[in-house]
């Protein structure tokens, strides 16, 4: 969100989809921090950027779903009739990840996230995570999958001209 327009990027996956088969998925990234954003030009708020993502999967999933072009008109995206002829392979969409555990991330990973995607962080934290996410989405009648990813790090070290990793 932020950097390709959410009709376009349905179309985009939409025809991916089709190309492949149904293999696949998207994650939704709203951004890391706000100076990171503003080097790219996007000078929203973090919280700002998880309601522009709101927006924009809201318009994703119209462009998915509807048999008839479609007007949306938000706060951060005004589409009029927009219309994708060519729809997703899978029904009734393409599973869209989704992740983020501040105030603002959750109300949108509980209408918008199939599956959420979780850092490997403390048990309880991602107990916690878990527990926000199936709430927020049980106020949309949606049930919500969970991914947690675990990305083990190693250090390198310069010993004279050799390379030390640690693990």
């Amino acid at each position: 969100p932020g950097f390709t327009a959410p009709t376009v990027a349905a179309r985009q996956l939409a025809t991916l989809d089709q190309f492949t088969g149904g293999r696949v998925a998207v994650h939704i990234i709203t951004g890391g921090a706000d100076d990171e954003m503003a080097k790219d030009g996007d000078h929203l708020t973090k919280n700002e950027r998880y309601a522009r993502a709101s927006e924009y999967l809201d318009i994703v999933r119209q462009e998915w779903t509807s048999e008839k072009p479609f007007d949306y008109k938000g706060d951060y995206y005004n589409v009029v009739q927009a219309f994708g002829a060519v729809k997703p392979h899978q029904k009734p969409q393409i599973p869209v990840y989704f992740g983020g555990s501040s105030d603002a991330a959750i109300p949108v990973a509980g209408k918008h996230a199939d599956i959420f995607a979780l850092w490997g962080e403390t048990q309880a934290q991602v107990a916690e995570t878990i527990a926000r996410v199936r709430h927020a989405a049980a106020k949309h009648g949606r049930q919500v999958r969970f991914s947690l990813s675990l990305r083990p790090r190693s250090e390198e070290r310069r010993v004279g001209k050799e390379c030390l990793r640690l693990c």
